[in-house]
Protein backbone atom coordinates (compact mmCIF):
# COMPACT_ATOMS: atom_id res chain seq x y z
CA UNK A 1 0.00 0.00 0.00
CA UNK A 2 1.17 3.32 -1.02
CA UNK A 3 1.12 5.87 1.47
CA UNK A 4 1.47 9.68 0.80
CA UNK A 5 2.50 12.24 3.41
CA UNK A 6 0.19 14.77 3.77
CA UNK A 7 1.33 18.20 5.28
CA UNK A 8 -1.01 20.13 7.13
CA UNK A 9 0.09 23.58 8.27
CA UNK A 10 -1.42 25.02 11.98
CA UNK A 11 -3.51 28.12 11.29
CA UNK A 12 -2.22 31.56 13.03
CA UNK A 13 -3.84 34.89 13.69
CA UNK A 14 -1.53 37.88 12.16
CA UNK A 15 -1.05 38.85 15.39
CA UNK A 16 0.18 35.20 16.74
CA UNK A 17 2.46 35.20 14.16
CA UNK A 18 4.04 38.73 14.78
CA UNK A 19 4.58 37.97 18.73
CA UNK A 20 6.20 34.91 17.95
CA UNK A 21 9.13 36.73 15.16
CA UNK A 22 8.98 38.87 17.69
CA UNK A 23 9.99 36.83 20.66
CA UNK A 24 12.62 35.32 17.96
CA UNK A 25 14.06 38.51 16.67
CA UNK A 26 12.13 38.40 13.14
CA UNK A 27 14.50 35.38 12.05
CA UNK A 28 12.20 32.18 12.29
CA UNK A 29 12.05 30.48 9.05
CA UNK A 30 8.16 30.09 8.82
CA UNK A 31 6.01 32.45 6.53
CA UNK A 32 2.19 33.23 7.14
CA UNK A 33 0.32 32.64 4.05
CA UNK A 34 -3.51 32.63 3.85
CA UNK A 35 -3.65 31.63 8.00
CA UNK A 36 -1.56 29.14 7.28
CA UNK A 37 2.52 28.81 9.39
CA UNK A 38 4.74 27.79 6.10
CA UNK A 39 8.31 26.41 7.30
CA UNK A 40 10.42 27.62 4.81
CA UNK A 41 13.51 25.24 4.19
CA UNK A 42 17.26 26.44 3.31
CA UNK A 43 17.48 26.80 -0.70
CA UNK A 44 19.79 24.55 -2.88
CA UNK A 45 23.09 25.82 -3.97
CA UNK A 46 21.46 26.62 -7.58
CA UNK A 47 18.25 28.64 -5.90
CA UNK A 48 20.92 30.58 -3.61
CA UNK A 49 23.22 31.16 -6.60
CA UNK A 50 20.08 32.62 -8.84
CA UNK A 51 18.84 34.79 -6.06
CA UNK A 52 21.98 36.19 -5.50
CA UNK A 53 22.92 37.44 -8.95
CA UNK A 54 19.76 38.83 -8.85
CA UNK A 55 19.83 40.72 -6.21
CA UNK A 56 23.43 42.02 -7.14
CA UNK A 57 22.00 43.20 -10.62
CA UNK A 58 18.92 45.05 -9.06
CA UNK A 59 21.38 46.83 -6.42
CA UNK A 60 24.04 47.48 -9.28
CA UNK A 61 21.18 49.17 -11.44
CA UNK A 62 20.05 51.48 -8.39
CA UNK A 63 23.83 52.37 -7.91
CA UNK A 64 24.62 52.92 -12.16
CA UNK A 65 20.55 55.27 -11.94
CA UNK A 66 20.56 56.80 -8.53
CA UNK A 67 17.10 54.74 -8.30
CA UNK A 68 15.63 55.80 -4.42
CA UNK A 69 13.98 52.78 -3.99
CA UNK A 70 14.52 49.87 -2.02
CA UNK A 71 15.75 46.36 -2.27
CA UNK A 72 15.62 43.86 0.28
CA UNK A 73 15.97 40.16 0.79
CA UNK A 74 13.90 37.49 2.68
CA UNK A 75 12.17 40.42 4.77
CA UNK A 76 8.51 39.51 5.92
CA UNK A 77 5.74 41.78 3.96
CA UNK A 78 2.54 42.44 5.75
CA UNK A 79 -0.53 41.80 2.85
CA UNK A 80 -4.04 43.15 3.46
CA UNK A 81 -5.11 39.57 4.03
CA UNK A 82 -3.00 38.90 7.37
CA UNK A 83 -0.43 37.20 5.13
CA UNK A 84 2.96 37.78 6.01
CA UNK A 85 5.16 36.45 3.34
CA UNK A 86 9.36 36.67 2.95
CA UNK A 87 9.56 37.28 -0.52
CA UNK A 88 13.28 36.13 -1.60
CA UNK A 89 13.72 39.54 -3.52
CA UNK A 90 11.12 42.78 -2.86
CA UNK A 91 11.75 46.24 -5.13
CA UNK A 92 10.11 49.18 -3.48
CA UNK A 93 10.05 52.16 -5.91
CA UNK A 94 10.93 55.19 -3.84
CA UNK A 95 7.19 56.59 -4.06
CA UNK A 96 5.81 53.41 -2.44
CA UNK A 97 8.55 52.42 0.33
CA UNK A 98 8.09 52.63 4.08
CA UNK A 99 10.67 52.95 6.46
CA UNK A 100 12.90 49.96 7.26
CA UNK A 101 12.19 48.73 10.64
CA UNK A 102 12.09 45.91 12.99
CA UNK A 103 8.97 43.60 11.82
CA UNK A 104 7.03 43.10 8.56
CA UNK A 105 7.50 46.01 5.88
CA UNK A 106 4.17 47.77 5.95
CA UNK A 107 3.85 48.15 1.95
CA UNK A 108 3.32 46.33 -0.50
CA UNK A 109 6.48 46.20 -3.19
CA UNK A 110 6.36 46.68 -6.78
CA UNK A 111 8.83 43.61 -7.92
CA UNK A 112 8.67 40.59 -5.93
CA UNK A 113 11.27 38.17 -6.67
CA UNK A 114 10.40 34.22 -6.07
CA UNK A 115 12.84 31.72 -6.70
CA UNK A 116 11.22 27.92 -7.01
CA UNK A 117 13.00 25.47 -5.46
CA UNK A 118 11.79 21.99 -4.26
CA UNK A 119 10.22 22.81 -0.76
CA UNK A 120 8.73 26.44 -1.99
CA UNK A 121 7.64 25.98 -5.72
CA UNK A 122 4.32 24.55 -5.05
CA UNK A 123 3.66 27.78 -2.71
CA UNK A 124 5.52 29.83 -4.99
CA UNK A 125 3.35 29.08 -7.95
CA UNK A 126 -0.01 29.11 -6.44
CA UNK A 127 -1.53 30.57 -3.18
CA UNK A 128 2.24 33.00 -3.02
CA UNK A 129 1.52 34.43 -6.95
CA UNK A 130 -2.37 34.98 -6.16
CA UNK A 131 -1.62 36.88 -3.18
CA UNK A 132 1.15 38.63 -5.01
CA UNK A 133 -1.17 39.79 -8.11
CA UNK A 134 -4.01 40.42 -6.07
CA UNK A 135 -2.72 42.52 -3.89
CA UNK A 136 -1.17 45.26 -5.78
CA UNK A 137 2.60 44.20 -6.88
CA UNK A 138 3.33 45.01 -10.17
CA UNK A 139 5.40 42.52 -11.02
CA UNK A 140 6.90 38.93 -10.06
CA UNK A 141 9.26 37.25 -11.40
CA UNK A 142 9.38 33.21 -10.83
CA UNK A 143 12.87 32.34 -10.99
CA UNK A 144 13.01 28.61 -12.10
CA UNK A 145 16.98 27.02 -11.95
CA UNK A 146 15.88 23.65 -13.02
CA UNK A 147 14.76 24.65 -16.27
CA UNK A 148 17.13 27.95 -16.42
CA UNK A 149 13.85 30.28 -17.08
CA UNK A 150 12.48 33.51 -15.22
CA UNK A 151 8.94 33.84 -15.90
CA UNK A 152 7.44 37.50 -15.54
CA UNK A 153 4.24 37.74 -14.21
CA UNK A 154 2.57 41.25 -14.67
CA UNK A 155 -0.43 42.63 -13.10
CA UNK A 156 -3.00 43.18 -15.42
CA UNK A 157 -6.32 44.18 -12.74
CA UNK A 158 -8.55 43.09 -16.26
CA UNK A 159 -7.26 39.82 -16.37
CA UNK A 160 -7.35 36.38 -14.20
CA UNK A 161 -4.03 35.44 -12.80
CA UNK A 162 -3.42 32.17 -14.30
CA UNK A 163 -4.82 34.03 -18.06
CA UNK A 164 -1.42 32.56 -19.84
CA UNK A 165 -0.27 36.04 -20.84
CA UNK A 166 3.17 35.37 -18.83
CA UNK A 167 6.27 36.16 -20.03
CA UNK A 168 8.87 32.90 -20.37
CA UNK A 169 12.35 34.14 -20.32
CA UNK A 170 15.78 31.51 -21.00
CA UNK A 171 18.82 31.70 -20.94
CA UNK A 172 19.63 33.10 -24.12
CA UNK A 173 17.43 35.55 -23.48
CA UNK A 174 18.05 39.43 -21.44
CA UNK A 175 15.39 40.53 -18.83
CA UNK A 176 14.07 43.66 -18.73
CA UNK A 177 10.98 45.91 -16.93
CA UNK A 178 9.18 49.13 -17.39
CA UNK A 179 8.96 49.21 -13.58
CA UNK A 180 13.24 49.60 -13.80
CA UNK A 181 14.18 52.06 -16.87
CA UNK A 182 17.39 50.96 -18.28
CA UNK A 183 17.63 47.54 -16.15
CA UNK A 184 19.44 45.00 -18.40
CA UNK A 185 20.31 41.53 -17.17
CA UNK A 186 21.19 38.71 -19.51
CA UNK A 187 19.67 35.10 -18.31
CA UNK A 188 22.88 33.44 -19.05
CA UNK A 189 24.39 35.14 -16.18
CA UNK A 190 21.70 34.15 -13.26
CA UNK A 191 21.64 30.28 -13.99
CA UNK A 192 25.46 30.10 -15.11
CA UNK A 193 26.31 27.93 -11.74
Amino acid sequence: MDRVATIVHPHVEPWEFEALQDNAGWSMGIELIAGEAVVVTPEGGASSAARGELHVALRRWQEDTGDEGLVLQDVFVAFPDGSRPAPDISWWSAERRSPVSRGAMQSIPDLVVEVLSPSTRANDLGVKRELYMDSGVSELWLVDPDASTITRVLADPGRSVNAGQDEVLGQDDSLRSDLLPGFTLELARVFRH
